[in-house]
């Protein structure tokens, strides 16, 4: 099962990591004159970037995610023994576990 909460820490923590030095990096390469003070401006601007961005930019992948996953719909093919004809339908997910070894007929087969 999806856990939304642990995806969205996951992706916080990949942008944190990845997104301020990134920024910081282009913004270095781009000034003409290297200071202390205006390095330090540029490390501002990434942090605040990062604190404006990296944790609604996971919010939303994460739920658009869990959106895509929970309104999958698996089509399967069902060949039944000794008949000459398959057939096709939606899967939708049985509640888990399967209890005393059967298998639930989630696509209304009889």
């Amino acid at each position: 099962m999806l856990m939304v909460n642990d995806l969205k820490d996951q992706l916080q923590s990949a942008f944190e990591s990845i997104i301020p030095g990134a920024i910081e990096t282009c913004m270095k390469n781009r000034e003409p004159r290297k200071t202390d003070e205006g390095y330090q401006k540029i490390e501002e601007f990434a942090e605040t970037f990062k604190e404006l961005v990296c944790e609604d930019l996971a919010d939303s992948i994460a739920n658009a995610i869990d959106y895509y996953i929970k309104n999958a719909t698996i089509t399967g093919t069902v060949i039944t023994v000794g008949s000459p004809f398959t057939q096709t339908a939606p899967i939708v997910p049985a509640p888990m576990p399967a209890t005393a070894g059967k298998i639930p007929n989630t696509l209304g087969i009889s």
